[in-house]
């Protein structure tokens, strides 16, 4: 049986996220490389720029998707709700043990009958 963990669930879409991001630069130089061909007036085919085109449009969908669910992952860690925000419980007892401290310090117990 393989356990999965949050972290490797970070690292795991982080690696996807990147080489989605390497594969979108590779493909951003081949397009300038298309531009400059065209610029010094070299013959460029309509089929090699309409595939690159549509190659970007799905790359971006990925790589939106995949910072998506990275965000996800690193926010479900932080223990942060999909409304956008977290509960520090720790900090939250320890206001609270401190306001319980001082009531505690305020009250006089010989003022309180029996």
């Amino acid at each position: 049986m393989t356990i999965v963990t949050p972290e490797q669930s970070v690292e795991d879409s982080a690696e996807i996220l990147r080489g989605l991001q390497d594969a979108l630069g590779a493909l951003r130089r081949e397009i300038e490389g298309l531009t400059e061909q065209a610029q010094s007036g070299g013959e460029i085919k309509e089929t090699a720029v309409s595939g690159r085109t549509s190659k970007i449009s799905s790359l971006l969908t990925h790589c939106l998707k995949a910072e998506n669910t990275l965000n996800d992952c690193r926010n479900r860690q932080a223990g942060i709700a999909r409304g956008g925000y977290a509960l520090d419980m720790d900090k939250a007892r320890a206001d609270i043990g401190c306001k319980l401290d001082r009531l505690r310090r305020c009250s006089d117990p010989g003022a309180v009958s029996e």
